[in-house]
């Protein structure tokens, strides 16, 4: 990997657009191997100062303009470029693309509009547990380039891959899995069908030796995707529900499907039923994924604020049987909820919950369709601390309480870990 950044940024001008996480890792990176010319950061915020006496820093509104000053330019995923990537002069490139040039051949990566980080963690649980030599990195929060240092000619990576590392990629993972494509990030692109294109880079790029574990719902069209294509579905698994292993908590057909390709993938290393079943009764649920926070006065809580999607909340309502109390809402992002208010309407729920500006959309649609009887259990509530405090008093014993918001948290939370952490501390457990 240094081999490939001492020869990407030789005498260049380089600049670290970004300097969260990911930009800090790539500085990083960038000052270990040296011989570039000039090495700057630009990001919207203020960066810390001991970095600016030898470094020259760019920030405030117009740190995306100095592009073209710079010869390689090490985008952090998220930033929104002003222009199209091919009106730039410099090389921009990112992690996620100069990672899989480099360990592409050993790298399985795992993208979907939901379920990739649950699916990422379990599947390198699994090889882990099995006793490979397997290492772990990407999107769920770990930089790709801070692993380098530990991958052996035999290493198995596991690569959790959002649309944002994927969007100008040029490079793919020998071994990719695409669970599925729903409506999202339209804030950011503008269009479904530019952020199914990010997303769809996964695969686009692989050649003839490699491998797509697809969701049959997604498949590539004729002529898009060179590797072979596997189509995953839950009648691969050697069980046919998570009732049947002791200790597993994952619930819900969503994550049985999840575990499918998980499935699929340890096959091809030699694993067998027997020890992944084993392997999967240790997995313990991450946190705000439909987690279950426990029992208060008889009432069962779940953390689900990964939720963004319609059919995240969709699948969190079919996946615990005692449902009853949902609190969807938070930002707008014009995303489609007609799905939403449909299936809401075949559920016998005790309480829907709404919140924030979705919740609003929410509340103006089910109005217009929905009966009066229907509408009793609907209920308004701007904030997600006064949602707490009435299904407290209000849940039915017996029943479960979900937070799966089918919304950002953006606006009122700093991300989707924020807010379920205060959704917990609101309801006591």
């Amino acid at each position: 990997m240094k081999e490939t950044i001492r020869n990407l940024v030789k005498d260049k001008k380089v600049l670290i657009l970004g300097f969260g996480r990911e930009g800090q890792s790539s500085f990083r990176m960038v000052t270990s191997v040296g011989g570039y010319a000039c090495l700057d950061i630009a990001d919207a915020n203020a960066v810390t100062s001991d970095l600016t006496a030898s470094h020259k820093v760019i920030t405030g509104e117009g740190y995306l303009d100095c592009l073209n000053e710079y010869d390689v330019v090490f985008k952090s995923p998220g930033i929104v470029l002003p222009k199209d990537i091919k009106e730039y002069n410099c090389r921009i490139t990112c992690q996620a693309d100069l990672f899989l040039e480099v360990y592409g051949a050993q790298t399985i990566g795992i993208t979907g509009t939901k379920g990739k980080s649950t699916t990422s963690s379990l599947l390198y649980h699994i090889l882990k547990e099995c006793g490979k030599d397997v290492l772990f990195g990407g999107n769920i929060g770990l930089p790709i380039f801070d692993i380098t240092d530990r991958i052996h000619p035999r290493t198995i990576i596991v690569f959790e891959l959002s649309c944002h590392q994927l969007e100008y990629a040029k490079f793919a993972p020998s071994k990719a899995i695409l669970l599925n494509l729903y409506e999202d990030h339209l804030d950011h692109y503008g269009s479904v069908e530019k952020y199914w294109n990010a997303k769809k880079n996964i695969y686009r790029n692989q050649g003839y030796c490699d491998f797509l574990f697809c969701n049959p719902d997604f498949l590539p069209t004729p002529g898009e995707c060179k590797a072979c294509v596997i189509k995953v579905k839950t009648g691969d698994l050697p069980f046919s529900s998570f009732e049947d292993i002791d200790g597993v908590t994952l619930r819900g057909t969503h994550n049985l499907f999840n575990t499918a390709f998980v499935y699929d993938v340890c096959r091809r290393y030699d694993i067998s039923d027997e020890d992944f079943m084993k392997a999967l009764s240790s997995f313990k649920t991450l946190a705000h994924r439909l987690q279950y926070l426990g029992k208060l006065d008889e009432v069962d809580y779940y953390d689900d604020s990964i939720s963004t999607t319609v059919e995240s909340a969709i699948s969190a309502i079919k996946a615990i049987p005692n449902a009853g109390t949902i609190l969807l809402g938070g930002m707008d992002r014009g995303i489609d909820y007609d799905p939403l208010v449909e299936f809401l309407q075949t559920r016998n729920l005790e309480h829907i919950i709404l919140m924030y500006d979705s919740g609003k959309v929410l509340l103006e649609k089910l109005q217009a369709v929905a009966t009066p009887e229907f509408m009793e259990h609907v209920h308004y509530i701007k904030e997600l601390a006064d949602a707490c405090t009435y299904v407290k008093e209000n849940a039915s014993k017996g029943t479960a309480v979900i937070l799966s918001p089918a919304a950002a948290s953006y606006g009122v939370f700093k991300n989707f870990e924020e807010r379920g952490d205060f959704f917990k501390q609101q309801i006591g457990l």
